[in-house]
């Protein structure tokens, strides 16, 4: 992670640099040439004129012909063109460096947030162990304290109240843990997305049959043959989940009659911000479609193919807008 975005933008670079010194080397050569056309009718005329000095007529001095004129005038546009192109090369090349430092830096970032992000497992995943260790002492206490005919039924009831409160702060922390593995993981697939070289990202607007704008949007993070992760935002009602409908995500090819794919259920990622989310990652799917688009379908049936009313499209596009 740390050195992969760097090789591939100096890869991307060679070209660049190999063009530029090809263009200094003909700036230098047409230069070169430029002067020698110059200084060469000098030269000529000083030869020319110690003969010439012995006679009593003075001949005119030699004109360059219009060819070496049009020579002249090719070498300076060819010259002027050289410079243009190293004028260009110069800015794609300070435009690379300024990606790369870019990348470096959201690069260190997630890196930051990942190490945090692990030393809190960690520490979770100890505490779990210890109340599930502490759980099991107390299971055993009671199931010794119930074969004992001494033991209180105050004593008894204490305990299993103890036993409770464990079982409730084990299953908080279980839960606590899940939520710190599922923040973990999205960190590193944010950070893959980060590098990717053919990363689409497409904010996805719909409008109804008025052509006013509709509620719910979008946007599409989609690394071609890898991975589509699809964020979506207030598809059904802000305050509560309508347990009878589920949101269907399908892919198909604009311009084919080739068959629609079922891409699978948006699922509520935050009910509170009404947002919704749908990873797909079948590379062989991925590469047969270049157009999604969501319907509202019942829950109560399986649902092999799109009927309900569509509420979002968004074209993939043909090539990469984050490379």
């Amino acid at each position: 992670m740390s050195r992969g975005p760097a090789i591939g933008v100096r890869k991307r670079n060679r070209p660049l640099l190999v063009a530029a010194m090809g263009a200094v080397a003909a700036l230098v050569l047409i230069t070169c040439i430029l002067t020698v056309r110059k200084i060469r009718p000098s030269s000529s005329l000083a030869n020319q004129a110690r003969p010439l000095a012995r006679q009593v007529s003075v001949t005119p001095t030699a004109v360059p012909s219009p060819t070496s004129r049009v020579q002249d005038a090719e070498l300076e546009q060819r010259l002027t063109a050289a410079r243009k192109e190293m004028s260009s090369l110069a800015s794609t090349i300070r435009a690379q460096r300024d990606e790369l430092e870019a990348l470096s830096k959201v690069k260190d970032t997630l890196n930051s947030q990942l190490i945090d992000a692990e030393r809190e497992n960690a520490g979770l995943r100890s505490e779990k162990a210890e109340w599930q260790t502490r759980t099991s002492e107390l299971q055993a206490e009671l199931e010794k304290s119930r074969t004992d005919k001494g033991t209180s039924d105050v004593a008894l009831t204490l305990q299993e109240t103890e036993l409770r409160e464990l079982r409730k702060k084990v299953d908080e922390q279980a839960e606590l843990l899940r939520q710190q593995e599922e923040l973990t993981a999205r960190g590193s697939d944010v950070r893959d997305l980060v590098v990717a070289r053919n990363l689409h990202i497409i904010d996805v607007h719909d409008r109804d049959g008025d052509g006013k704008s509709q509620r719910a949007f979008g946007r599409i993070f989609y690394t071609e043959g890898k991975s589509l992760i699809f964020y979506a935002y207030d598809l059904g009602d802000p305050h509560k989940v309508d347990a009878r409908v589920s949101f269907y995500v399908w892919g198909g090819r604009l311009g084919t009659e080739k068959p629609i794919e079922s891409l699978g259920v948006f699922h509520n990622d935050d009910a509170s911000d009404g947002r919704w989310v749908l990873t797909f990652d079948d590379p062989h799917v991925l590469a047969q479609i270049n157009s999604v688009f969501v319907t509202v379908e019942s829950s109560r049936k399986a649902i092999r193919e799109p009927g309900g009313r569509r509420i979002l499209f968004a074209f993939l596009g043909e090539k990469p807008n984050h490379p």
